[in-house]
């Protein structure tokens, strides 16, 4: 995935064989470091004895069965009722699936179905924004605000306004607030020219890590909700790489003072050991289900997989760890360490912006000069954080390029010691292709 089909050859590929706390390891004995956590997936590292022991018993219990026609697992149950106590959706109901795609694929159609329950059967058109990337299934890829040409892309139904890009998009001297204003308005005007009463939900995410780590201003979600609070809109937040830990607060809804209507989750829920994603929608589109439901006679969806309960007591085991060890503040603080290590590389001759929140951070290669005009175009800046990222893999950091930067967001356990040295290998690298340049 995210690569030319005809790369996929042996001389090309690295093939990963094993991994150890925020190290794996090729089949060729290199070690890496995994300074995005494998897609922001594995937040407790890899070979997390307690967290396998879990999963074996799990296994030895109930390796497996489906809930659906009346019939349930007791991890699941425990799971939903444990992501109740702690998303920020207030009187939340739980739904399950496998991957982020399925969990945003999901709350797109219940919030169809109770849009036709409550008699409002036009209320269906999705609103995305343009990068943002959301999924792999049709719906999910809709919602993605790229990729649409190739695969004959969007469905109907799905519309999108731009991504909140700050240093990407603003006006010459344009402050973070008259940035902000200026995307609700953005937003209005599309509501306007929509049939009334056809729009249902408008997804984001608090940070969008897959289009360069483009962090929002604090101005910026008060002026989205307001317009959508207007039109009497849902907010859906994706939180599927946000969620548990990664801002340094449990949920990125948290970390940027957002009230969602619903929110989806995925990756570090149970650190990738086991593939499970879930919804929390709100009291009222449950109700909205309920009623549905009992019209119709049968609520017709359901996912083998879903609420598996391996995954279930993973997720369990997980949340377990993370609360246990005060990893998100763990998190908070070795996040305080990279951004301040990260502004010994903000002068450098290839970097145009650092962005950093939470245990992440962001490099991004557009510059701009002392007019706070743009110098070089995405495409160039594309050029050089291909190239910076080549370099880390071969000094042994896997970094994320994406949206003309590079993306670090390491396992919640990393240490100070390892943080230093992912910036080391940055210096030495930027300075490798600011040399070949």
């Amino acid at each position: 995935g995210f690569q030319k089909i005809s790369d996929n050859t042996a001389p090309i590929t690295r093939v990963i064989d094993r991994g150890e706390g925020i190290y794996v390891y090729d089949t060729d004995g290199r070690e890496y470091i995994e300074a995005t956590a494998s897609f922001y997936v594995a937040c407790l590292g890899y070979q997390n004895a307690e967290l396998i022991d879990a999963i074996e018993k799990q296994y030895r219990d109930l390796p497996f069965f489906v809930s659906a026609l009346h019939r349930t697992n007791t991890p699941a149950l425990e799971l939903a009722e444990k992501l109740v106590e702690i998303v920020p959706v207030a009187d939340s109901h739980i739904m399950f699936g496998v991957s982020g795609s399925e969990a945003l694929d999901y709350l797109i159609k219940m919030l169809r179905f109770g849009a036709v329950a409550r008699g409002e059967p036009e209320r269906k058109t999705i609103i995305g924004r343009q990068g943002s990337y959301h999924g792999g299934t049709v719906a999910s890829a809709s919602l993605t605000g790229g990729h649409h040409e190739e695969f004959g892309l969007p469905i109907e139904g799905f519309r999108h306004v731009s991504q909140c890009d700050y240093h990407g998009h603003r006006e010459p001297g344009e402050t973070q607030s008259e940035y902000s204003k200026r995307c609700g308005e953005e937003l209005r005007a599309l509501l306007d020219a929509e049939p009334e009463a056809s729009v249902a939900a408008f997804f984001a995410e608090p940070i969008s890590f897959s289009n360069g780590f483009k962090v929002p201003p604090m101005a910026y979600f008060p002026a989205i909700k307001a317009v959508l609070d207007d039109y009497g809109i849902d907010l859906a937040i994706d939180e599927v790489i946000t969620g548990f830990g990664r801002t340094g607060n449990m949920f990125g809804c948290e970390s940027f003072d957002i009230k969602p209507d619903h929110i989806a989750t995925a990756k570090a829920v149970n650190s990738g050991y086991f593939p499970l994603s879930a919804i929390a929608m709100s009291k009222s589109l449950y109700d909205d289900l309920e009623r549905g439901s009992e019209d119709v006679g049968v609520l017709a969806h359901a996912a083998t997989h879903a609420g598996h309960p391996v995954g279930a007591a993973a997720a369990l085991k997980t949340l377990e760890i993370i609360e246990r060890d005060n990893l998100v503040a763990h998190a908070a603080s070795m996040g305080s360490r990279l951004a301040n290590a990260l502004e010994s590389v903000r002068g450098h001759e290839l970097v145009g912006d650092i962005r950093s929140f939470g245990l992440g951070s962001g490099v991004d290669f557009l510059k701009r000069d002392d007019n706070d005009v743009p110098v070089n175009t995405p495409e160039q800046a594309d050029a050089v954080m291909s190239a910076v990222c080549e370099a880390m893999l071969e000094a042994g950091v896997i970094v994320r390029p994406a949206g003309r930067s590079i993306v670090i967001a390491p396992p919640l356990i990393i240490e100070g010691s390892e943080i230093d040295e992912i910036v080391r290998r940055l210096v030495r690298s930027l300075d490798r292709v600011a040399a070949q340049h």
